[in-house]
């Protein structure tokens, strides 16, 4: 009985010593190490020259490819996650998108991640054929949430969470966005004078931040 005892007691101790829960030395439970995190943001005091569709970005940020509460999608290659010449904004962009992101996903915590689509390049200037605007860091694109929850971009407006999408616009719109471009057969609103219907917009939304250019 005392063998079998011991026996059990050694095989305890040595399974927990296997998995990091006890400190050889000490006999104290120590934590695990944490698992590796998403890539830290690289922040820098961003310039946006010009205009959005002439313009350049200096020292932009670039956005991370996922984070727990967004996720990217690269327009082009219709694929997860966005290329990361694509990611790039100013600092502020990337706070107030950050910050809207946040709170959104506290407000509806059973809500999808929202799909994050295209900034500017690392250094602004034109972009492609996708875009005639996002040239200084101060546009990006949003996608509505759809109803199905699945995290890829609607492809029909009967597809979009009009509740969750129209409370993406007014965020936007309280965050202080310079012009939030929607899609003409979504039935989403706002101030006119921010919120705009615009062709090709169906699927997602094009917010621009005011900012400070040179």
């Amino acid at each position: 009985m005392r063998i079998a005892a011991l026996t059990f007691v050694l095989t305890f101790a040595a399974a927990a010593l296997a998995t990091g829960f006890v400190d050889p030395g000490a006999g104290t439970p120590v934590t695990p190490a944490p698992e590796p995190s998403a890539p830290a943001i690289v922040w820098r005091d961003s310039i946006a020259l010009g205009t959005p569709s002439a313009g350049r970005l200096v020292q932009g940020v670039r956005l991370p490819a996922e984070g727990v509460r967004f996720f990217s999608w690269d327009p082009v290659l219709h694929r997860v996650p966005n290329r990361g010449w694509r990611r790039w904004g100013t600092d502020r962009l990337l706070r107030v998108v950050l910050r809207v992101v946040r709170e959104y996903a506290a407000a509806h915590p059973e809500a999808p991640r929202l799909g994050i689509g295209d900034l500017s390049r690392r250094f602004g200037g034109p972009f492609g054929p996708k875009h005639v605007t996002h040239q200084n860091g101060l546009d990006v694109d949003v996608y509505y949430p759809r109803a199905d929850r699945r995290e890829r971009p609607p492809l029909r407006v009967d597809q979009i969470d009009h509740r969750l999408a129209q409370d993406l616009v007014d965020r936007f719109v309280r965050a202080g966005a310079e012009i939030v471009y929607v899609g003409p057969n979504t039935g989403l609103t706002g101030p006119p004078s921010v919120v705009q219907a615009l062709w090709n917009h169906d699927n997602h939304l094009h917010i621009r931040i005011p900012g400070t250019t040179r």
